[in-house]
């Protein structure tokens, strides 16, 4: 099962861990966060994605044209944090005010849901607050995430579209590695999907690379 090979990555993930999950704009990210989904799911850990600007809502709608069962996916708990639909099952929502974001609440929200056990807790779409942001801003929201390493209550994976921020603002992505404890390349090429890690804060997976078609993922 194409999982079980993502599950020695993913569960060798520390607790209070924040890790950095780089794609390309056409490797479909999407799958991932399945494949992460459903490990934990047929695990029995909990997951906690955090939605910025419905985000959330581009990578279902993309795994259901891919004929993808998400019905595991929308019931997982959401925090939405900006964005304008009401998808999935949402347990709490955070306003993004002039494109910044209120740590301090989404602080509250957070330990208001987050479960007893180590939670998986993907963070889909950053990369469009990185965007929107004034340089100034920058920094300040990369020091706010680096609060939330060592929170033992969860793992986090910050899906980061590397090709956006390239462009965008390229001395961006290596602060972010250096910020990051670990650190996860999702490739897409030749009919073949691939995860390495890259950074790793736990030496046995320093190095670990996962492949797998289309037809696994099927499979799972």
């Amino acid at each position: 099962m194409a999982y079980r090979g993502i599950d020695l990555i993913l569960f060798n993930i520390l607790p209070g861990e924040t890790v950095l999950v780089e794609y390309s704009s056409v490797s479909s990210p999407e799958i991932l966060l399945y494949l992460i989904c459903r490990g934990c799911t047929n695990a029995g850990r909990p997951v906690l994605i955090d939605d910025i600007s419905d985000t959330f809502a581009e990578y279902v709608t993309r795994l259901e044209l891919m004929g993808l069962d998400t019905d595991d996916l929308m019931e997982i708990p959401v925090i939405k944090i900006g964005g304008s639909r009401e998808f999935g099952n949402v347990v709490g929502r955070v306003e993004v005010d002039k494109y910044s974001l209120d740590f301090k609440y989404y602080g509250k929200i957070y330990d208001k849901v987050v479960p007893e056990k180590v939670v998986c807790n993907p963070v889909l779409g950053i990369h469009k607050l990185f965007v929107a942001l004034e340089r100034q801003d920058v920094i300040r929201l990369v020091r706010n995430i680096s609060t939330f390493v060592g929170r033992k209550s969860r793992f986090a994976l910050y899906f980061i579209n590397r090709d956006v921020l390239e462009k965008r603002t390229p001395e961006l992505l290596p602060l972010l590695e250096e910020t990051a404890s670990t650190v996860l390349q999702w490739e897409a090429e030749r009919g073949k999907y691939r995860l390495r890690a890259v950074k790793a804060a736990n030496d046995e997976i320093l190095g670990s690379e996962v492949s797998m078609s289309f037809k696994d993922i099927e499979r799972t």
